[in-house]
């Protein structure tokens, strides 16, 4: 097993948590709340993310090696800070804080070799955005992704087919305050499709799981 504790503290039992061994030790490079994320298909690969880039063990948490992302990757507080293996293609590995149009530029990262390499993926250009609050991915579709964000009145699920060459606000938002297919105006932290009929989709939300039934 792993567990976590904040800003990046990551301990490793292989007795079914009698014992304990810290693997990482925390710093504020990483987000208050630890993130972890693997994928079944590899399930010693497990990756973690802090403000230099993205660390990829593999060896499940015994050693870590740093994939440095140098720039347009985090502004400010490395708190938003996510890491999501795809469901469909364990080589294919989403990293971020958010999305901003601006002098400082920031953008979500995909890597398509396992987490050696990222590239910045394009932004969303409706409306201006800033920090997620979750990444997810698709069971089946390798180039699907979605991401999250909680800004009143602004998009609140945004989904790319395209490995993030473009984004489209399946929440409805659009440049309008209020959504156009019933999307809830309230914060979105977590998402996902379910493998069985990926039409269904479960938003997480603060006021509870929103549904969709027409993908």
């Amino acid at each position: 097993m792993l567990g976590t504790r904040y800003y990046g503290q990551i301990s490793r039992s292989t007795d079914g948590g009698e014992t304990w061994q810290v693997t990482a030790v925390p710093s504020i490079e990483f987000p208050f709340v630890t993130k972890l994320a693997n994928s079944t298909d590899y399930p010693d690969r497990v990756f973690t993310v802090g403000s230099k880039g993205v660390y990829v063990s593999p060896d499940f948490g015994e050693s870590w090696a740093l994939t440095s992302i140098p720039s347009g990757f985090v502004i400010g507080t490395p708190f938003f800070l996510d890491v999501e293996v795809s469901r469909a293609n364990a080589n294919i590995v989403w990293a971020g804080s958010g999305m901003n149009n601006s002098t400082n530029q920031r953008s979500l990262f995909v890597s398509a070799d396992g987490g050696q390499s990222f590239s910045a993926a394009k932004n969303y250009t409706d409306v201006a955005l800033g920090n997620i609050t979750k990444l997810a991915s698709h069971p089946t579709e390798p180039r699907t992704a979605y991401a999250l964000f909680s800004f009143y009145g602004a998009p609140k699920v945004l989904r790319t087919t395209d490995l993030g060459e473009t984004w489209q606000d399946i929440s409805g938002f659009g440049t309008n305050m209020s959504s156009k297919n019933g999307f809830p105006d309230v914060a979105v932290y977590c998402l996902y499709v379910r493998p069985d009929n990926p039409d269904i989709i479960w938003a997480g939300t603060e006021i509870g799981i929103v549904e969709s039934t027409d993908n």
